[in-house]
């Protein structure tokens, strides 16, 4: 049946589309059914049924005419679309049944095309849980989404890099880990996210100095000429997985299976051989205690088995900020000035070259720490960084002094004197993203003390 598209001017959070009863009736769709919309392009939507809708009309949201390429006013076929074959699949994973290659291929294929509701896709997530699947369905899922974007060719072996599951605010060691281990003449294409939840991602703050955008050519290019990088993980690569991820936020779960799919989907489509896990263990982290460190550890170092990357995991703590600095701006500073060597905080330096330490043992090297802190501290480390920041678009001549933070401040002071004894990373982000981070740059937080401090009544504890 061909009906004429109309924008009713509605955000929607699927594709669904309006129709008069009638026309329903015609096409022999209920409520709820899946209709086909084509134009130049296809969709397929959800249909509801109203009989405020004029005969000969279909109303759809924006996002459902720029799949079908359709504009308001244009005529459009408009069909029956049968309920995909995946869905089967889906009822078996919930049940308990184990699914092939195929079956995951299905699903994933029907989830990138908008052939699944929001609704199913958390259907699969949910049932694709820790207890229900195993490590070969997740190596199924894993090259189905890395098959769903981009794969690069560096055309050298071997290729590091390094994934720290987050849940740590001011996590500002990626610029440096990275040129750490390039300056060893090691190939590490880091891609890195912005924040979803956070008050800065490592791509927010490392935006404030250099591109963090760019295609896979200019990744291939700008490793190819130094080594390392500091790259946004973009649409580009394992797409599918930000409707997983999009689908999973509402319900607040991050299962370890879809996770591990996740992070190993964009390694895969990197051609990463040697990967190191950073695990932040902690009461507000995404794992809590030891005893899920080492479960997690195991599955990673399993599944990257099974998918032929050499994985090895570093637990860190987890019940502070790492440095003193939460925001775009101030976290940037943190990191350069680290890396000049200008009264650094020794966390940011401990964890940093510890992290280095090990991508730099997995290439050979016997003592990993005690080569990274020498080269960290050599200025060799810097002197890697500014040709990144260079070859990214930023400046060859960045200093710490090159940016500034917001010019509105305000000081917490303590109300009595004593030690501190925890420090609230939760409420601390609530703080800086009410602030405006990371959307205003120049916002955030910084700490003037951390966990076993002593503090005096009235000092400054963080200024805003």
């Amino acid at each position: 049946m061909r009906l004429i598209a109309l924008d009713p001017n509605l955000t929607v959070s699927e594709p669904i589309a309006m129709m008069n009863v009638e026309d329903c009736l015609m096409i022999g769709v209920s409520p709820g059914d899946r209709i086909r919309i084509a134009l130049e392009g296809t969709a397929v939507s959800s249909v509801m049924v109203s009989n405020s809708i004029e005969r000969g009309v279909i109303w759809m949201p924006v996002s459902v005419m720029d799949k079908c390429s359709a504009k308001s006013g244009d005529e459009v076929e408009v069909s029956y679309s049968p309920q995909p074959e995946s869905i089967r699949s889906i009822r078996k994973k919930i049940n308990g049944g184990k699914l092939d290659k195929e079956e995951i291929d299905s699903i994933v294929c029907d989830v990138m095309a908008g052939g699944l509701s929001e609704k199913e896709i958390i259907a699969f997530v949910s049932s694709f849980n820790v207890n229900n699947s195993d490590l070969s369905e997740v190596a199924y899922l894993t090259r189905s989404m890395a098959d769903t974007g981009a794969m690069v060719d560096f055309g050298v072996k071997p290729i590091f890099d390094f994934h720290s599951l987050g849940g740590v605010p001011g996590n500002k060691i990626t610029p440096i880990v990275v040129s750490i281990v390039a300056s060893e003449g090691l190939v590490i294409p880091k891609m890195s996210s912005r924040a979803v939840s956070s008050a800065c991602g490592t791509s927010d703050y490392v935006d404030t100095f250099c591109d963090v955008e760019m295609d896979s050519g200019r990744l291939r290019s700008i490793v190819s000429k130094v080594g390392g990088v500091f790259a946004c993980g973009n649409e580009d690569y394992a797409p599918v997985g930000s409707r997983f991820i999009k689908a999973e936020r509402p319900m607040g779960i991050d299962p370890w299976p879809t996770m591990m799919a996740s992070i190993m989907s964009k390694k895969i489509a990197l051609g990463t051989t040697h990967l190191l896990m950073d695990i932040p263990m902690g009461p507000e982290s995404k794992i809590p205690d030891m005893d899920a460190a080492k479960a997690f550890s195991d599955s990673m170092i399993d599944l990257g088995t099974i998918l032929g990357i050499h994985v090895e995991c570093a637990v860190s703590r987890a019940d502070q900020p790492i440095g003193r600095a939460i925001g775009p701006v101030l976290e940037a500073v943190e990191c350069i000035r680290a890396l000049e060597n200008r009264d650094p905080d020794p966390y940011v330096v401990d964890k940093a070259c510890g992290l280095a330490g090990i991508i730099l043992e997995m290439s050979g090297e016997k003592d990993g720490k005690a080569r990274a802190l020498e080269i960290f501290r050599s200025g060799k480390a810097r002197k890697k960084f500014l040709e990144i920041t260079e070859a990214q678009g930023g400046s060859g001549s960045l200093t710490s002094d090159s940016l500034s933070p917001g010019p509105f401040w305000k000081d917490v002071h303590a109300k009595r004197a004593g030690f501190v004894q925890a420090i609230d990373g939760a409420n601390l982000v609530a703080i800086a993203k009410g602030a405006g981070a990371p959307a205003d740059v120049g916002a955030g937080i910084y700490l003037f003390h951390r966990k076993g401090d002593r503090v005096e009544a009235g000092d400054a504890l963080f200024r805003i």
